[in-house]
């Protein structure tokens, strides 16, 4: 990296008959010697040698310095978006420990564009006058271990050993002079540090910065939440980790993000948080605590601390507008003490995404019958599973002369009786209402899957109604050796 910067030059300002940049025409002999040595000496006896009266040419303020460096293109972008630039150019006098591009790049990715935001100019303005001293210091005014304030209010440490160092950022040039101050080249990006006082982010702030918590994060933003939780508050706020998440029934997070489901996922969201914070140490055995989302959870005190039947991984970290617990699952609001309100079919016509099944079970006079008493369980295709179907299929089912294969399909996914996920073992077979046999397996890895060739996985389960349970699929199943028309 060049900089080229006005010196002086001894004798040279003599040789050549011109007014050069020198220092001593700029600042006083005491600084100018204690910059350049005896070249400023030897100027200034050659200029009062020949009578001759110095005029140079102004030298440049600090931004104007800046820009005229490729390598510090960065800051002065910055400077321009925090509106530093009338500051920095007034008479000052200033020192500014300059990081170059390379200093800027080495932070975490995004970190750089963030700040540049119009929205993040505060945190940028900090930053940036944290480099900045409100005196000239050159680099022979400072000392190992000395500790010098800064425009933004706090301190930066001067380090010297092979070298001058600030908090941890390398002097790579020093002393480049500037009409209102000078200007010291770093090789790192200056960071103010944290207040001593309390957290500086907020609970969605807090989040987006564990890797471990980025699906709550990304589930928050689903449910519009972001706005909620970023307000003053106070929260407190039961954080599952991405690996509980992971752990609910196979398909079940996917259907949750669905912005069908958005109103499911709110509920569930906002049964972890509660309007108050509550610190770990305000917890008790048995405490029973309401939450946003209007039900209560209850805290379980041993070895550890549970919220229901998740454990606290991780208690007390603090954010502005309250306070994190981090758990090891998802905390799924309990179904209303007086059970379902809706039949089977009341329920599969509450459901947007449900009314190709219901239009199927119209055309194929299965209304009354699973609107009553039963028990029943209906494995039931989403409208997206109908659309699978090969094209023409669904159109074809639904007209009046095939609707003797179209009950036969319908019923193939119906069992007598009521049967909940945790029903639903490793592997089985189930007779259904159409007569033939449905196999089931469930596991870890792959979750629920049923039909004839096992085509169909569980995206949600256990959607009680007033006769039965309702398991969402992802496929239409067909019954074996069933022919498609």
């Amino acid at each position: 990296m060049q900089i080229t910067v006005p010196h002086c030059h001894g004798t040279g300002c003599k040789a050549n008959g011109a007014d050069h940049d020198c220092a001593w025409c700029i600042f006083d002999m005491a600084k100018c010697t204690k910059s350049y040595g005896s070249a400023c000496e030897e100027t200034a006896a050659a200029r009062a040698a020949q009578n001759a009266e110095c005029n140079p040419k102004p030298m440049k303020n600090i931004v104007e310095l800046a820009e005229s460096v490729d390598s510090l293109s960065t800051l002065v972008a910055a400077v321009v978006a925090g509106d530093l630039v009338a500051t920095l150019s007034s008479p000052g006098p200033f020192t500014v420990f300059a990081p170059t591009n390379d200093a800027f790049n080495a932070l975490p990715a995004g970190t750089l564009d963030s700040l540049m935001k119009p929205e993040n100019k505060a945190t940028l303005v900090d930053i940036l006058t944290y480099h900045v001293v409100g005196a000239a210091a050159l680099s022979t005014d400072l000392s190992d271990g000395q500790m010098i304030g800064t425009v933004e209010g706090k301190s930066v440490t001067v380090h010297i050993g092979d070298g001058i160092k600030i908090n941890d950022a390398t002097v790579v040039m020093a002393d480049v002079m500037a009409t209102n101050g000078v200007v010291h080249v770093v090789d790192g990006v200056l960071l103010p540090p944290a207040p001593a006082n309390g957290p500086t982010m907020n609970i969605v702030e807090l989040a987006q910065s564990v890797d471990t918590l980025s699906t709550l994060v990304a589930a928050v933003v689903a449910g519009d939440l972001v706005t909620t939780l970023s307000s003053p508050g106070p929260f407190t706020v039961f954080a599952p980790t991405n690996v509980a998440f992971a752990a609910l029934p196979a398909g079940t997070l996917d259907a949750l993000l669905k912005p069908e489901n958005k109103a499911t996922l709110v509920d569930i969201l906002t049964y972890h948080v509660v309007g108050a914070v509550a610190l770990s140490t305000d917890l008790s055995d048995g405490q029973v605590i309401a939450t946003v989302e209007g039900k209560s959870v209850t805290v379980h005190i041993g070895d550890g601390i549970k919220i229901n039947d998740a454990t606290v991984v991780m208690a007390d970290v603090m954010a502005t507008n309250g306070v994190v617990h981090v758990v090891d699952g998802v905390l799924l609001p309990p179904a209303p003490a007086n059970g379902p309100t809706m039949n089977i079919v009341e329920l599969a016509q509450a459901r947007d995404w449900l009314s190709t099944l219901v239009e199927a079970l119209v055309a194929g006079d299965l209304v009354r019958t699973l609107s009553s008493e039963g028990p029943f369980t209906v494995f039931a295709p989403t409208n997206d599973a109908f659309d699978f179907m090969p094209a023409g299929t669904l159109d074809t089912l639904l007209k009046p002369e095939n609707k003797a294969p179209l009950v036969d399909i319908l019923t193939y996914h119906v069992l007598i009786g009521q049967v909940l996920y945790t029903d639903l073992i490793a592997s089985h077979e189930l007779a259904t209402v159409e007569g033939k046999i449905l196999k089931v397996t469930n596991s870890k890895s792959r979750g629920v899957k049923v039909g004839a060739n096992l085509e169909a996985s569980v995206e949600k389960s256990d959607d009680l109604a007033t006769n039965g349970v309702v398991h969402i699929i992802d496929a239409v199943m067909f019954p074996p050796s069933a022919i498609v028309v």
